[in-house]
């Protein structure tokens, strides 16, 4: 019996010291750096506002195209083609041009819809073919779905990521899936495009081209005023993000300040104990 109380605690001890090493290599293996981490939150939350600018594109461009006609060219420099049999509209901004908020978009955006363009109401989903805006490569899709109109006149839905991906000039890229609820708040289907606000909440998930994974969950909401992105910046004025679940990198907070409300085309990103102000990447 006391033999076996011997083995036992050997081995026991011997179990201890082996976790302990385990533990010890995995904490080795993690990443502390905050200009990394920096660039790439950086690069994520510019990727974010590339979802905004196209959805304020599609709702920009039904609001002027109205259904009827078979194809024409509008205020975002584009063609726009309805083929209401399949159910399809397209943006086609051709080999470039300078657009809304002075960014130039080449290729086209696809929306698929049910029921009838420009209803309000009709489900969409998103994709791209060769789309380019600002020297940055957007693929994968967007689905607006669960469409309300609520009893003060906004309009409730959930904007769904499934694969988004903005792949910059450098050759770096972020991808992204999950979903937003996405209220317009202001100026809604007024004709007027410098009216609109939305409100954003939600949570997604990413993973940037260098295999890191991270999670983007709004712990304030985002106010996203195209008033404030004539400039060709970021329409995103107020709200804070955590990323959370950083892979391969310490613990720490992380967080992505959009502002006070204000167009000064600012966020702020804090790392630990560091804080950085970013604008729009373009490379």
């Amino acid at each position: 019996m006391k033999t076996n109380f011997l083995l036992k605690k050997t081995f026991t001890a011997i179990f201890c010291i082996s976790l302990a090493a385990t533990s010890c290599n995995n904490d080795e293996n993690l990443v502390s750096n905050e200009d990394e981490e920096a660039q790439m939150t950086e690069f994520a939350s510019t990727g974010e506002n590339e979802s905004d600018d196209v959805l304020e594109i599609l709702d920009q461009t039904e609001m002027s195209f109205g259904g009827d006609a078979k194809a024409k060219t509008d205020a975002s420099c584009a063609t726009v083609t309805n083929d209401s049999e399949n159910h399809v509209l397209t943006i086609d901004f051709g080999d470039g041009c300078v657009g809304p908020y002075g960014r130039t978009r080449s290729g086209k955006i696809l929306i698929a819809y049910s029921g009838t363009i420009n209803d309000g109401i009709s489900n969409r989903i998103i994709t791209f073919d060769n789309y380019v805006v600002n020297n940055k490569a957007v693929t994968g899709s967007i689905e607006l779905r669960d469409i309300t109109v609520n009893n003060d006149g906004t309009i409730t839905s959930t904007k769904k990521l499934v694969g988004l991906t903005v792949t910059f000039p450098n050759g770096e890229s972020v991808s992204y899936t999950g979903s937003r609820t996405r209220e317009w708040i202001e100026g809604v289907r007024d004709g007027d495009p410098s009216n609109n606000v939305f409100r954003l909440t939600g949570s997604v998930e990413g993973t940037w081209s260098n295999g890191r994974t991270f999670t983007h969950v709004i712990v304030e909401p985002i106010i996203s005023n195209w008033g404030c992105a004539a400039d060709g910046g970021f329409a995103r004025v107020s709200g804070i993000v955590e990323v959370k679940r950083l892979g391969g990198y310490v613990s720490r907070k992380r967080v992505t300040n959009y502002g006070d409300g204000t167009c000064d085309n600012v966020i702020t990103v804090t790392i630990g104990k560091r804080t950085f102000e970013i604008t729009e990447v373009e490379g």
